[in-house]
């Protein structure tokens, strides 16, 4: 349905506006009552706007320098870093070598993805993106469900392997970032019982969220502390593969979920405005809660080393889902009642 001059356009439920381009990146916009979501097929089919309309919140977060327009000046993932959310694939950690390929640190972040319109009624929108990485033979298909009066969005995604002959290796993974307007000092974590803090250097581990020192002091990880706060890169192993990140002052929360078999390590980057190098200078508060298939922050031939890397199989696929949901705290806190 893509691409038919003549499709529809509608205004009430849900709806998908194509065909447009913003700061010259072909664009995807998908709605229903309660969100607004604008997709940059150019850049990675990452969303710029992710607006929960009843609240006026957008969960989006960028950067000091904000969007701008492509450059080949500034042509891998790090350069064209401009906050938000990112799908990671084939390497989440860095840039690296392995067999024979340089496969590089978000390739499916800074491609182009295609797109088809599998559904368009008022009570349902489903749209499959498309991506085809370079370093390996992989397509990734995503379809994006949006449901009238539902602030989920359901995620289902596919990796190929296009070769009949060869098992694929990779990192897989969500970056997800926030910040202001929907990170606040006053925003907390929320994780279901039996959480485990790990230093990925050290490896001690802490029961979630209480983080404690070898100098007695103990760190509430669920909270926001103030600016120029350091914290160390950790992450998270959980039973049920879900968090929730509230926001009381705005009466919002996003919680997300996702498939633990694919993704287990739950990465929490934490960035304070303390940061005072590159790539922020001490302009940026924000944490990121990003769902991977490895620990920090290993290549790819490291992970493959330890078994940790997802397999794909020669001319089969692997699976794995997503969900987001933005939850209205005063519609939730009524329905309690």
């Amino acid at each position: 349905m893509n691409g038919l001059l003549y499709r529809p356009i509608r205004n009430d439920g849900c709806r998908i506006i194509d065909d447009i381009v913003f700061k010259g990146y072909r664009s995807l916009l998908l709605e229903n009552e309660k969100l607004l979501i604008h997709l940059l097929l150019d850049k990675g089919g990452e969303p710029v706007r992710w607006l929960h309309k009843e609240t006026d919140t957008d969960f989006i977060w960028f950067t000091e320098q904000s969007l701008s327009r492509a450059h080949p000046l500034y042509a891998d993932y790090q350069d064209n870093y401009q906050g938000g959310w990112q799908e990671m694939l084939p390497e989440v950690s860095y840039t690296s070598q392995y067999r024979g390929a340089t496969v590089h640190r978000g390739e499916s972040a800074i491609t182009p993805w295609d797109y088809q319109i599998i559904k368009d009624d008022r009570d349902e929108i489903q749209v499959l993106l498309i991506n085809r990485i370079r370093s390996m033979p992989l397509v990734t298909e995503k379809l994006i469900t949006l449901k009238s009066g539902s602030g989920t969005v359901s995620i289902e995604e596919t990796l190929h392997n296009r070769s009949a002959s060869t098992e694929l290796e990779v990192n897989w993974g969500h970056h997800l970032a926030y910040g202001f307007p929907f990170l606040e000092q006053e925003s907390f974590i929320t994780l279901d019982d039996g959480a485990k803090i790990v230093h990925p250097g050290t490896k001690e581990s802490w029961d979630w969220p209480k983080l404690v020192q070898n100098d007695g002091i103990t760190t509430d990880l669920s909270l926001m502390p103030a600016e120029r706060t350091e914290r160390e890169l950790l992450y998270i192993r959980m039973n049920e593969h879900k968090y929730r990140l509230t926001n009381p002052r705005k009466q919002v929360a996003l919680e997300v979920r996702w498939d633990g078999k694919v993704w287990p390590y739950l990465w929490y980057w934490q960035n304070f405005k303390a940061d005072c190098d590159a790539p922020f200078y001490g302009c940026e508060y924000n944490i990121g809660l990003e769902m991977f298939n490895v620990p920090p922050k290993l290549t790819l031939g490291e992970a493959a080393e330890l078994g940790l890397a997802l397999k794909v199989p020669a001319g089969g696929n692997i699976t794995a889902w997503l969900e987001l949901e933005a939850v209205d705290i005063r519609k939730e806190a009524a329905n309690d009642c």
